[in-house]
């Protein structure tokens, strides 16, 4: 049975095998796996980073909305909602308001809408091509009958720019 060598009997310590791999093969290793480490760290903060940027004057269609009236027409007995949109967009363009009515008298029971009633319906309106800065009042009639005080809620506000994306740009 043959032992590795081991060093001079002045010096102490384990015994000194080999070497196995080369210095450029640990020094790659290492390399590599700070790569791998360091790396998805990095283009998260990147994201973050231009995200908060590149989004910071970012606006949304439903900030251009208010229901300015919801009222109960005396004839019909079916809610009446006034819509304003005013627009704040840097272009001009068509906004799509999606209204929910709600008839607070019947209740609500134990959902999500508990105070504000049960559906009454939904409607659409849509102000075509309004221009930056300009203001547009929509009238809205629910699509059925309600008992008590209805509730107008709007559901959702699509936009959708009808200028050419050059028309704005600036050099």
């Amino acid at each position: 049975m043959e032992y590795p060598p081991y060093p001079n009997d002045s010096q102490a310590g384990p015994p000194l095998l080999p070497r196995s791999m080369p210095r450029w093969a640990v020094v790659l290793i290492a390399v590599t796996g700070s790569a791998v480490v360091l790396l998805p760290i990095l283009a998260v903060v990147g994201f973050f980073s231009a995200s908060g940027t590149l989004h910071e004057n970012l606006r949304f269609a439903y900030e251009d909305v208010t229901v300015s009236s919801c009222r109960l027409d005396a004839k019909t007995r079916r809610p009446v909602a006034g819509v304003r949109v005013m627009s704040r967009a840097a272009r001009s363009g068509s906004y799509t308001v999606y209204l929910a009515f709600r008839d607070r008298a019947a209740g609500g029971g134990e959902s999500a809408y508990a105070g504000k009633g049960v559906a009454a319906g939904k409607r659409t309106v849509v102000v075509k091509d309004l221009a930056v800065g300009a203001t547009a009042s929509e009238r809205v009639v629910g699509p059925v009958a309600v008992r008590g005080r209805p509730v107008c809620e709007i559901a959702d506000v699509t936009f959708l720019s009808t200028a050419l994306a050059s028309a704005s740009a600036t050099p």
